[in-house]
């Protein structure tokens, strides 16, 4: 007896999915319960019992918290409406195929679409494809049924991802007959269709065939129906003990297939005891031949048993060897390929898988370190975290959905498990190396995030590492070139060679054509007696100068203040921004004056009605002459007190009364806002009975006296 098994079987990538969710919620929380029965395989879902609950309402969960995974097969929408306002948290197991046909049903149905499902209405799947075309598809499941369906304007057609290939086609090319407007989209499950390929092809050459798989499985019957058409013996068990050996026993060649809801474990019993059984008969047929495969000369009978069930294991792997799995069904019949050719417009080609070659995929599963990629090929190619950005595979679950379309390149057609092997990262390299020479041809200008400081300058990051020299960083020289990591700069392309992988860029090309224009717009605008925004560029003994829009102004140090500055320093620094006044512009020798005081009230313009005459106030010494003090009533207002009016005696030196930054009281003598002049007297604060009046003559010289030293003191400020 020799036996084979058809590549494919087992578990779908959806049902693994589901599966592989549903374990991981159930390790995190204990339990968790699924809507319906997880998979169609009752053994597998007793093995789980005490971990995944199967409930057929979700009435039947009181207990609060609680959570519930959607098998792969789906669930309308309105169970998801039911299940949140019931406080249930879900788990979303739907197969992307499963997902991609309600997507198109709802589509379909919204453009007006008279929408033929084929497929069993009483499917599970099915249910929820209807709800999502909100219960105006047909459901039919036969030819039959499609030669019955009357004419209309606009026809489409999807499947239940279980159906077989032929069928679709056969009812497709019915039913496009009946419409002036006709499309089909094949959804059915490319496992699906290679597992029955493969099926379909091992039947023809065996003369029985066991099928492995749940007896309600809508995906396994169909195997059993395909091994059917060959005109040879069909078992169909759900596992070893409902496999009569006596009888299976008898056939030459022995066929074993299963469906997508079949555990590995399951397959990998029968396919055991079938080659248990496959090594007795050779043993028996060449008598000389140890059936462990010791190569020693003994009857089967004197060998021992671990060795037996050791090569009955090492045949099964053989037979379910990767490399068979991946080629098995790679070929389906001309007349099943040129209809699927011809009614199919998605997932429904198989493209030849060429390395070197950029394809579209879409994904089907993200995991934490790979996706899975359908690239409409025999299988799904994987998509490693190394084959992505840094930024894609550190974020790759919320970077990728289930679902989305992405740019690969092939860069294995297989790898020893028979998957194609991908990287989005060199696509995403090649495309953003064509993007830039398409920019650097334009002289358009490219935004890019600083990375990281190198020798001569730093990285950014633009799609690829481009460098930037530190002398076209910026239009000034730049200290510490640290302060730009993380900054974002507009760039021109200075070299783009893909080659050599060789990026320069230039943020100082861009900056000095924006400085070129803003200066050209400051002088257009700018008017004496503006109030401008600027930024302070430089410092000098005399004043700083501003940058108010391409254009460096003077801010004199006279202007800076309604008080005496004595260096710029004292109110400004490098880099602060303010608010300046234009006092003057000299278009012609690109001369511009600035005030800062002017944006402040002159504290004179009060200074009349806050110290009348009379008032006893504090004054701080600012600085002392031979003739007498002058003292701060407050920023900007200074008055004068005469040495004649600092005591009830004769003053030598005023240094001998105070020193600066003395605080004493003051009487205010007189006020005139427009000289700017304040007359203070210390005697006069001083209490009655330790005043004495003055002489007149005494008076009228400190008069004199106060006047002369205001004329001095202005005549020694203009001269600064």
């Amino acid at each position: 007896m020799i036996v084979k098994t058809a590549g494919g079987s087992g578990f779908c990538m959806g049902v693994q999915r589901a599966m592989d969710l549903a374990l991981a919620a159930a390790k995190a929380k204990g339990h968790i319960y699924s809507f319906g029965p997880l998979i169609h395989n009752p053994q597998e879902i007793t093995r789980l019992a005490d971990k995944i609950v199967p409930v057929e309402n979700l009435a039947e969960i009181v207990k609060r918290p609680a959570t519930v995974i959607i098998r792969s097969h789906g669930v309308p929408p309105h169970f998801l409406t039911d299940a949140q306002s019931r406080g249930l948290d879900i788990i979303d197991g739907t197969c992307p195929f499963v997902k991609k046909a309600q997507d198109k049903a709802a589509q379909l149905i919204n453009e007006g679409y008279c929408l033929y499902i084929l497929g069993d209405a009483a499917h599970p799947e099915v249910i929820g494809i209807q709800g999502y075309a909100k219960g105006k598809a047909i459901i039919i499941n036969s030819v039959q049924e499609a030669k019955a369906a009357p004419l209309a304007k606009k026809i489409a057609l999807i499947a239940q991802t279980t159906q077989k290939v032929e069928t679709f086609c056969q009812v497709a090319d019915i039913l496009r007959q009946k419409a002036e407007d006709f499309v089909s989209y094949n959804t059915i499950c490319k496992h699906t269709r290679l597992n029955q390929e493969a099926t379909k092809e091992l039947a023809a050459t065996v003369d029985a065939m066991i099928v492995i798989g749940g007896y309600n499985s809508s995906n396994t019957k169909k195997l059993a129906q395909i091994s059917k058409e060959a005109n040879i013996d069909v078992y169909h068990v759900e596992s070893l003990a409902d496999l009569d050996l006596n009888i299976v026993r008898d056939y030459g060649k022995v066929g074993i297939t299963a469906g997508a809801s079949t555990p590995e474990h399951i397959i990998e019993e029968v396919v055991k005891r079938m080659t248990e059984l496959e090594k007795m008969e050779n043993v028996v047929d060449k008598g000389t031949e140890c059936a462990c495969g010791c190569g020693c000369e003994e009857q089967q009978n004197n060998c021992e048993p671990e060795a037996l069930d050791q090569a009955a294991a090492n045949t099964a792997a053989e037979y379910n060897a990767p490399e068979e799995a991946a080629n098995a069904g790679d070929t389906a019949a001309d007349e099943d390929q040129a209809a699927l050719d011809a009614f199919t417009q998605e997932y429904g080609d198989m493209k030849e898988i060429r390395r070197g070659a950029r394809v579209k995929g879409v994904v089907v599963q993200v995991k934490d370190d790979e996706l899975l990629v359908d690239i409409g090929g025999k299988s799904e190619g994987v998509l490693s975290a190394s084959e992505l950005s840094a930024d894609d595979a550190k974020n790759i679950h919320e970077r990728f959905n289930v679902g989305d379309e992405i740019d690969v390149l092939i860069l294995r057609k297989e790898n020893q498990e028979g998957y194609p092997i991908l990287s989005k990262r060199r696509v995403d390299q090649d495309i953003a190396w064509d993007r830039l020479a398409q920019l650097k041809e334009e002289k358009a200008v490219v935004t890019g995030t600083v990375t990281d400081v190198v020798k001569g300058g730093v990285l950014v990051d633009v799609g690829l590492r481009g460098f930037v020299p530190a002398s076209l960083l910026s239009l000034g020289y730049v200290e510490d070139l640290s302060t730009y990591i993380g900054k974002q700069l507009d760039m021109k392309i200075i070299e783009c060679d893909k080659h050599s992988n060789k990026l320069v860029l230039s943020a100082k090309a861009v900056l000095r054509k924006a400085a070129a224009a803003q200066k050209e717009k400051t002088w257009a605008e700018i008017a004496e007696g503006q109030t401008r925004k600027g930024v302070v560029r430089r410092l000098t003994n005399f004043g700083a100068f501003v940058d108010i829009g391409g254009v460096d102004g003077l801010l004199h140090v006279s202007e800076m203040a309604w008080y005496r500055v004595n260096h710029p320093s004292d109110l400004l620094k490098e880099g602060d921004e303010i608010e300046v006044y234009v006092l003057g512009v000299d278009p012609e020798n690109e001369k511009i004056s600035l005030g800062l005081k002017q944006l402040c009230p002159n504290p004179w313009s009060l200074a009349a009605e806050k110290y009348p005459e009379g008032s006893i106030i504090d004054a701080k010494v600012m600085r002392t002459t031979n003739f007498g003090a002058f003292l701060e009533v407050e920023p900007g207002v200074e008055g004068l007190v005469h040495i004649s009016q600092m005591a009830n005696y004769r003053v030598g030196k005023a240094e001998d009364i105070v020193k600066p930054g003395d605080v004493v009281k003051v009487k205010v003598l007189s006020v005139d806002p427009e000289a700017k002049r304040m007359s203070l007297s210390i005697k006069a604060a001083l209490p009655e009975d330790e005043q004495a009046e003055a002489p007149a003559e005494v008076a009228d010289e400190a008069a004199d006296a106060a006047a002369e030293a205001v004329a001095e003191e202005k005549a020694e400020g203009e001269e600064n």
